[in-house]
C-alpha cells in the first residue's frame, strides 16, 4: 500500500478481518458443515460487492481509521453509512450512490442476521427511489424499428455486392445482425457474449430458438424465446457461411466471432457498437442503450403493450427497478415485441430503397 488510498481498496490491500469475513461468506460444505450464507451468488455478483465493499473500506481509511479496529459488522452504524451518502453523492449519481448502500447492506445482512438492519434497509429503499426518478436516460432520436429497419437493408445491401472481399463482408454482416438482434431481442451484454453455436442457438423446423441457462442470466433462471423470423435466414447465413469466414484457422464455439477469429470481448463490444451505429444511425449506441430503445419504442408506439417491457426487459417498472423475468410469458413477449415493430412498419415506417 502506498500513503495514497485508492477509491476502491483491492480485495488484497483489506484488513485481515475483513478478508476472513468474505471468505467465511463462501464457504461450502456439506450438511454437516458449515455453509457461508452467500455461497448461492453469482461471480458477477460476487465482484460487484467486492467492489462495492472496497469503496466502503476505502472511505473507511481515508475518514475513520479507529473504525478498523472494530469487526466489520460492528463498522456499520447510522452514523458512518450517513457519512459515507453525503460522500459518495457529492461524486457518484443517484443510481451509483444506491447501489455502493445496497452493498454494503447486503454485507451487512451477511454478516450479522440477527442484527437490526431494518434502518439500513430504509436507507436503500430511499435511495432506490431518489434514483429511479433520475434513472432513466434522455430518449435516443431511434427507434427500435428504424434499428431493426437497418439491420434488415444492411444484410441486403451486404450480399448484392459482389466487390466486398470475404473477410470485411463478413465483418460487416455480423456487426449488422447483432444489432438487428440486439434491438429485437435486447438481452443484457453478459447473456449476448455467452451465445454460444451448439447451447444457445437451435434450430427447431425452419425456426431458430433462443436458450439461455441459469448461469447466463442476471436472475439466475433459464429463458428460451424465439428468433425472430426475419432474422433467421440471416442467422443461417452467418453461422454457416460468414462466422467460418471470420473465424479462418481457428476453432470456438462462440456465436459472435471478430475481425481476429475470436470470440468477441465485453471491451472489444463496447468500442465496436457505438462506432458503427453512430456511422450508419447517426447515434452511437452501447450495449445497453438498446434495451433503452426497445423499451422507449414500446411505450411510444404501442402504449396498449406498455406491460410487455417488463417481460422482455426483466423490470418491474419504467423505472428500471429491476426484478425478476417472467419466464412464463418469455415467449409471447418477444412476439408482442416482434408484433409492435412489424406493426410500425405496416404504419408507414417502411424502408428507404
Amino acid at each position: 500500500m502506498t500513503d495514497h488510498i485508492p477509491l476502491v481498496l483491492k480485495h488484497e490491500h483489506w484488513p485481515q478481518a475483513d478478508k476472513s469475513a468474505w471468505k467465511a461468506l463462501f464457504t461450502s460444505g456439506d450438511i454437516f458443515d458449515d455453509i457461508g450464507p452467500c455461497r448461492d451468488w453469482s461471480d458477477g455478483t460476487r465482484r460487484k460487492r467486492r467492489q462495492g465493499y472496497g469503496q466502503w473500506l476505502s472511505f473507511l481509511m481515508r475518514t475513520d481509521t479507529d473504525a478498523l479496529a472494530l469487526a466489520p459488522a460492528d463498522r456499520i452504524d447510522r452514523s458512518r453509512v450517513r457519512n459515507y451518502i453525503e460522500e459518495c453523492e457529492a461524486r457518484l449519481q443517484p443510481k451509483s450512490v444506491a447501489g455502493l448502500i445496497d452493498d454494503v447492506f447486503a454485507l451487512a445482512l451477511a454478516l450479522s442476521r440477527e442484527r437490526d438492519w431494518s434502518w439500513l434497509a430504509t436507507a436503500c429503499k430511499r435511495l432506490q427511489t431518489k434514483a429511479n426518478r433520475r434513472s432513466l436516460p434522455p430518449p435516443h432520436p431511434v427507434s427500435a424499428n428504424q434499428v431493426f429497419e437497418w439491420s434488415l437493408d444492411r444484410i441486403a445491401q451486404l450480399d448484392d455486392d459482389p466487390k466486398l472481399p470475404p473477410l470485411k463482408r463478413a465483418i460487416w454482416f455480423r456487426q449488422a445482425l447483432m444489432i438487428g438482434f440486439l434491438v429485437a431481442r435486447p438481452v443484457r451484454r453478459r447473456a449476448l457474449l455467452a451465445m454460444t453455436v451448439d447451447r444457445h442457438l437451435v434450430l427447431t423446423g425452419d425456426r431458430y430458438f433462443l436458450k439461455f441457462g441459469a448461469e447466463d442470466m442476471k436472475d439466475g433462471k433459464d429463458r428460451d424465446f424465439p428468433l425472430p423470423a426475419a432474422l433467421t435466414a440471416p442467422m443461417r447465413d452467418y453461422v454457416e457461411r460468414h462466422r467460418l469466414v471470420l473465424l479462418g484457422t481457428r476453432g470456438s464455439d462462440a456465436l459472435w466471432i471478430n475481425q481476429y477469429g475470436v470470440a468477441i470481448t465485453a471491451d472489444g463490444l463496447a468500442r465496436e457498437l457505438p462506432k458503427v451505429t453512430e456511422r450508419h444511425l447517426g447515434v452511437a449506441l452501447r450495449p445497453h442503450a438498446f434495451r433503452h430503445v426497445a423499451a422507449t419504442s414500446i411505450a411510444e408506439f404501442d402504449p396498449e403493450h406498455v406491460n410487455i417491457i417488463r417481460d422482455i426487459l426483466g423490470h418491474a417498472t419504467l423505472n428500471m427497478a429491476e426484478k425478476h423475468y417472467n419466464r412464463a410469458t418469455g415467449i409471447s413477449s418477444c412476439n408482442a415485441l416482434q408484433s409492435v415493430m412489424e406493426g410500425i412498419r405496416k404504419d408507414g415506417f417502411k424502408r428507404d430503397n
